[in-house]
């Protein structure tokens, strides 16, 4: 079947992931899906600017970044009124309580264990959440 990247367009994905090689496999998986694969510098704080900027349809967070949590910046995110509806899925390689993972779907989170989730997963997680994004230009 071939692909439709009509469908996804140029619309920006925001990959906050600190592991360049995994950042990168993100990158690809989401450009060939036909989205735009934006990686977050992680010398920058503002998460919310980029996600702004960039008008992105979905949020890929890792939740250890290093000397930054990707707690804070989704706090940043959802308190945002501008990003607060922008689809967020954690990809992480940290196990989460099932209390906390309620918590995040209460949220419209959707989180994801690394190592623990196939590519195929990652992928149909992508699409959903970039389809339920407003899209809207600001």
């Amino acid at each position: 079947m071939p692909k439709t990247p009509s469908t996804a367009g140029h619309r920006a994905i925001l990959i906050v992931e600190d592991s360049t090689d995994f950042s990168n496999l993100l990158k690809f998986i989401v450009e060939d899906d036909g989205f735009t694969g934006v990686q977050f510098p992680l010398n920058s704080d503002d998460v919310v600017g980029w996600a702004k900027q960039h008008q992105a349809a979905a949020i890929l967070m890792d939740l250890a970044l290093g000397r930054k949590g990707g707690m804070e910046f989704i706090e940043r995110l959802k308190s945002d009124p501008d990003t607060s509806s922008i689809p967020i899925i954690i990809i992480s390689g940290r196990d989460l309580p099932m209390k906390e993972v309620m918590q995040f779907q209460t949220q419209g989170i959707r989180y994801l264990r690394k190592g623990r989730v196939e590519m195929d997963e990652i992928r149909e997680a992508i699409k959903d959440a970039a389809g339920t994004a407003t899209g809207k230009k600001k």
